[in-house]
């Protein structure tokens, strides 16, 4: 998964109203500018770890930062963001 997939994922959500996006797995190095639209989003999901047969795999991005524009997710109360590589989040966060 990449970029494009990302951005599917995020119209899609958009579209159906989702409060729910896992981009887990999708190989993003930035979140794409779209992700503000979603303002009605409460789960975002950018890392997880995952257990499938008694194991657990992590499964994330190479995301160093996070956009300020995350912050018009007024809605969110959720944000898992492990399996990363941050080295910086918004201090509005």
């Amino acid at each position: 998964m990449g970029w494009d997939e990302a951005l599917r994922a995020i119209a899609t959500a958009a579209q159906t109203g989702a409060t729910e996006l896992d981009l887990a797995g999708y190989n993003l190095t930035a979140l794409p500018p779209e992700i503000g639209q979603l303002t009605q989003l409460e789960t975002l999901i950018l890392g997880k770890l995952d257990r499938t047969r008694n194991r657990y795999r992590h499964i994330g991005n190479n995301l160093n930062h996070l956009p300020k524009n995350i912050t018009k997710l007024e809605n969110l109360k959720i944000l898992q963001f492990c399996c990363n590589g941050l080295i910086e989040i918004p201090s509005e966060i």
